[in-house]
This record gives C-alpha cells, structure tokens and sequence, in this order.
C-alpha cells in the first residue's frame, strides 16, 4: 500500500491508526495488511512484497529484502525473531484453503534466505529455532491419487516445530510433522513422520545418532578469536 520513505511510512500507519512502537524503519516496499502491529525496533528491508491477512511484528524483529508474502494467512513473530532474504510464504485463496492460516516464529527464531513455506495450514516454529541454509521446503498440503480415473484428494496438515531446531540447507517437510525440542536435521533431509527424540537425525534414509553437544564439542576445535560474535568451531 505505499512505497514511501520510512518515515513517511511510519506516519501513514499510525495515522490510519496501526499500532507502531518506536524506531520503525520500513524500506521501499508494497505493503497491504488487513491488520499490523509494530513493536519497537522493527526493521523491515526493501522490494518486499507484503500480501497476505496481518502481521505482528514483536520488539526487535526483523525482515529482510526480496520476501513474498502472498494469501490469507498471519505472521506473527516473536521478540527478536528474523526472516532473512528472498523467502517465499504463500497461501492459496479462501475457498481453495479454508480457516485461518498461521506463520509463527517464537523468540530468537529465524528463517534464513530462498526458501519456500506453504502455508495451506499453519506452519509453527517455537523460541531460539532456525531454518538455516538456503531452498528448504514446508508443505502442509500434497495428494493421493485413485489407481485409475481422475478421483484424488488433498490431505492438509499443520507443521510444528520445536524449540532449538536446527534444520539445513534443501531439507523437505511433508503435511502434519511435528518436530520436537532440540532435534538438529541435517541437509537434505526428508522429513516425512514426527521426530519425537531429541538428537541429530540426517537424510536419505533418515535415522537418528545418538549425539549432544558436549561430544560435538570434544570432536571439534574451539576458535578462541575474541573478536567473534558467537561460539565458532572447525573440525580437527
């Protein structure tokens, strides 16, 4: 709905009576919501194309360039939690879907760059997740097909995803999996039933390795360079 300045963006929708916390700053891109809501510090980047129900944006979150949101869905994030670049979230039209769709990001989650969420049905991430890498795919729809004729029908499912997930690059969901807490998915991977344990599980074929993070660690060398932002280690 505009393609103005920040500033002058932030001005039009607390005008048109949104409500918009402190420094919001929205780039050059088109926005039209039935429903916004900013916190503070909500950064939003530039050539966004913004169309789907509402958003909810908590304190300190952030999207960033070249996302498609396109259908009758919500996104809501939590404190801090991100979308990256060049993501693409659509839903078909109401009729083809039905209810209410839900994107949902809870604290410190984020999704990275070029991937692909179909939101036929709500996609839920909990706190401190990450869909990592680049070109995953969520579906939470796909079909089944008669053995003869043209009978088929679509079986819908929501995807839920717990907290601390670590999923990589070109991983694929199918409709109605559940991922529990503290399960990293390795690249790759299909992901096609419910992951209940904690752990790593890695694809083709996909099985579990019993494994945490303190024996990841003992493998691995620990870069001690003080000026990194975060823990960083590299293979011995």
């Amino acid at each position: 709905m505009f393609l103005l300045p920040s500033f002058i963006s932030v001005l039009l929708l607390k005008a048109i009576g949104y409500k918009v916390g402190k420094n919001v700053k929205i780039g050059f891109s088109f926005i039209k919501l039935k429903n916004i809501e900013f916190g503070d510090n909500v950064k939003i980047g530039h050539c966004n194309l913004i169309l789907n129900n509402s958003i909810i944006l908590a304190s300190n979150t952030q999207i960033g360039y070249l996302n498609i949101l396109k259908g009758p869905f919500n996104l809501i994030l939590d404190k801090e939690a991100s979308i990256g670049n060049k993501n693409y979230f659509t839903r078909g039209a109401l009729g083809i879907t039905y209810g209410k769709s839900t994107l949902a990001l809870g604290k410190l989650t984020k999704i990275t760059t070029g991937h692909h969420l179909d939101l036929t049905r709500s996609i839920r991430f909990g706190n401190f997740s990450i869909l990592a890498g680049i070109n995953s795919q969520l579906w939470t729809h796909g079909y089944y097909h008669a053995t003869e004729g043209k009978e088929r029908i679509r079986i819908d499912g929501e995807i839920k995803i717990g907290d601390n997930v670590y999923i990589g690059s070109r991983c694929l969901f199918n409709p109605n999996v559940n991922v529990a807490n503290s399960i990293h998915i390795g690249g790759g991977s299909v992901i096609s039933k419910d992951l209940k344990k904690s752990g790593m599980y890695v694809g083709q074929g996909l099985r579990f390795i019993e494994n945490n993070i303190e024996l990841i660690k003992a493998k691995l060398h620990k870069n001690d360079d003080p000026n990194l932002v975060e823990q960083i280690y590299t293979k011995m």
